[in-house]
């Protein structure tokens, strides 16, 4: 994480040294950067990191809750399934009285 972390510096370093270069060069203004600059950053990027390792876990179980529910609904639908199923039969049955009933009550 270390060597990951300096190369993330010396990027930022060199695009800070780029954009104000770029910025003395149409504005004829100096900006500077100092080590206070850079422990600024050093600071935010600790703070930041700090809140995602809050986050990143609230989010990971919400999503692992998810998973659950979704696991236990499709099991739920399963089983309705093979009910309906196993119903069928009962239902076409019921039907073919209805349909006679309805037959005998129009005479």
């Amino acid at each position: 994480m270390l060597d990951t972390l300096s190369k993330a510096s010396m990027h930022i370093h060199q695009s800070v040294k780029d954009a104000s270069e770029d910025f003395y060069a149409e504005l004829r203004r100096r900006n500077y950067t100092t080590p206070t600059s850079y422990l600024d950053l050093i600071k935010t990027y600790v703070e930041l990191l700090g809140k995602q390792r809050v986050i990143v876990p609230a989010k990971m179980t919400r999503y692992q809750n998810g998973i659950t529910r979704l696991a236990e609904t499709n099991i739920m639908v399963d089983e309705l399934k093979k009910k309906l199923i196993d119903l069928m039969p009962v239902i076409e049955t019921k039907s073919k009285d209805t349909q006679e009933m309805v037959v005998d009550l129009e005479k």
